[in-house]
């Protein structure tokens, strides 16, 4: 039945509607990926060295493929701890989202001007504050355990809350690399994958003992 309560609104058509803009925002990341327009006669002679110069474009895909992952799998997890939702948390994860869908934008503005130092800070702080509006989320959701089960091990959104923590530092951490060595920056992304790794193997570890 209808009502004006907050804690109507269905969690299942939140995580419905999250999936169909990631899946969007991932696919929409490979248009920035554009076939090089060479001159028949020339193309066996210049496609080897356009493709070698696209590959800071390449690497640009896989990084925000990858990081745009990251936040997919922590959202999922996420709403599988949430018994309910209200209000304030419907609209945050609709700015969440909303950061999502705009993230093909920086991916493909650094992919354009990849020797900008500005592109890819501003792609990195796009990327910091999806992380800053999950972290929120999650801490909306767990305070008082209210959108939460309060039979939950508490040990799980720790895990939760500081592997976004984790993730942001380490974004934050790009920028000055990239103040000293673009290239270097972009590459140094990569860390936050065994980062995740490690972290994840110490809080099992915390619970089975």
């Amino acid at each position: 039945m209808a009502s004006f309560s907050d804690d109507t609104i269905s969690t299942a058509r939140l995580i419905s509607f999250s999936d169909g803009v990631f899946a969007i925002a991932v696919t929409l990341l490979v248009f920035n990926l554009k076939v090089p327009q060479i001159p028949a006669a020339d193309v066996h002679v210049l496609l080897p060295g356009m493709i070698t110069a696209m590959l800071p474009h390449f690497t640009t895909y896989v990084v925000t493929f990858l990081i745009v992952a990251v936040y997919w799998t922590f959202h999922h997890r996420m709403l599988n701890l949430v018994t309910r939702a209200d209000t304030p948390f419907l609209w945050m994860n609709i700015c969440y989202l909303l950061m999502i869908s705009f993230i093909p934008f920086p991916s493909m503005l650094f992919g354009t001007y990849p020797n900008e130092t500005f592109g890819f800070i501003f792609y990195i702080c796009s990327m910091i504050l999806v992380g800053i509006l999950s972290m929120l989320m999650l801490g909306y959701a767990s305070y008082k355990y209210r959108l939460i089960n309060k039979e939950l091990p508490i040990a799980i959104v720790k895990y939760l809350f500081f592997r976004q923590f984790t993730t942001i530092l380490v974004l934050l951490l790009a920028i000055p690399l990239a103040l000293y060595r673009l290239q270097w920056a972009l590459y140094y992304l990569f860390i936050l994958f065994p980062i995740h790794g490690l972290t994840r193997s110490y809080f099992k570890k915390q619970a089975a003992g």
